[in-house]
């Protein structure tokens, strides 16, 4: 495992502390994947790409539910004193919190039980490869098919907004 350099690091901590305590949800989105973009070579080894880090700095931001993720304007304010707090030898934190923020801040969450560990809340996806929805339990993790089958790791996708309208859930 690799520490990042702090002078990478640092470029993301001063783009948001530039950030407005009123900057949109979409607006920190752009920030992190605009970073993640310009130092696309510091996230092609671990921990950053066991966390998908290359695939998230594809995605088209564009297309996805911002907007109707359980993510809130206050939470602006922790993400930007967690993004400060870390140091750039803190890789494996700072890839799960980010690799985290990006995805509450792209998924749409239902009020579904977990039929794992029984709690409530699970985020929406699609299955890379049949294309069927999929619902990721929040706390423990599980994750399957609308249809009830197993969801293998690393087969999931984020849903886009489009699809999610269609099917009526936004």
């Amino acid at each position: 495992m690799r520490s990042l350099s702090p002078k990478v690091w640092h470029e993301l901590q001063s783009a948001v502390t530039r950030m407005s305590d009123k900057s949109s949800l979409r607006n920190m989105l752009d920030v992190i994947l605009l970073w993640l973009r310009r130092n696309y070579e510091c996230f092609s080894v671990e921990p950053f790409s066991t966390y998908y880090f290359y695939e998230l700095s594809h995605m088209d931001e564009k297309l996805m539910p911002v907007e109707y993720s359980t993510f809130k304007l206050s939470d602006l304010a922790h993400v930007r004193k967690v993004i400060l707090r870390y140091k750039a030898k803190d890789v494996e934190a700072i890839a799960r919190f980010l690799r985290d923020t990006i995805e509450e801040l792209v998924t749409v969450e239902i009020d579904e039980q977990c039929p794992r560990c029984e709690s409530h809340g699970m985020r929406i996806f699609v299955g890379k490869q049949n294309g069927l929805l999929a619902f990721q339990c929040n706390v423990c993790g599980h994750a399957h098919y609308s249809d009830g089958s197993k969801v293998d790791v690393g087969g999931l996708d984020f849903v886009r907004e489009v699809r999610l309208r269609e099917l009526g859930l936004i």
